[in-house]
């Protein structure tokens, strides 16, 4: 066990560390989703394709 005057007693504690990490980044939850969002376009643009594809045929079909 280190004593009270080796060389971390100058340093901040963990908690201290952690409230630091916590005010600069926020939590895990605070941060954006990379592939989450990913899909979510995926979906988006996949499911705008499929519309514009579906009037497409309509209209062609009518003709």
């Amino acid at each position: 066990m280190p004593s009270a005057d080796s060389e971390d007693a100058g340093r901040p504690s963990r908690e201290e560390l952690d409230r630091q990490a916590r005010d600069r980044y926020g939590s895990w939850r605070d941060q954006p989703r990379g592939l989450a969002c990913a899909v979510v376009a995926a979906f988006m643009v996949l499911t705008t394709v499929a519309f514009v594809l579906a009037v497409v045929a309509v209209i062609a079909a009518v003709r």
